[in-house]
């Protein structure tokens, strides 16, 4: 089993999208949100990982703004993925 917050790092979710996109667009946030999740074919409610990489997906072919917003996710995402094979590695150890 892979730890849910290796060292205090957890898994970036659709609400951490979400308050991204709305922060880095301020007023357009609201309506650039509701693209991204038509796009994908999302509701914005789902909670499984494969959810948030539809979105991403679908960010990274959005806006510049919005591209780097995914970017940063991704990068989130995969930091998590790493620590989480590391601790579960040092715990068999």
């Amino acid at each position: 089993m892979i730890a849910s917050s290796p060292y205090g790092l957890s898994r970036p979710t659709m609400d951490d999208a979400r308050a991204a996109v709305l922060r880095v667009h301020a007023g357009d946030g609201r309506r650039i949100w509701d693209q991204l999740l038509h796009a994908a074919g999302l509701t914005g409610r789902e909670t499984d990982d494969s959810a948030l990489d539809r979105l991403l997906t679908q960010m990274s072919t959005s806006d510049a703004t919005t591209r780097l917003c995914a970017l940063a996710l991704r990068i989130r995402v995969t930091s998590h993925t790493h620590l989480a094979a590391a601790a579960q590695s040092i715990t068999r150890s």
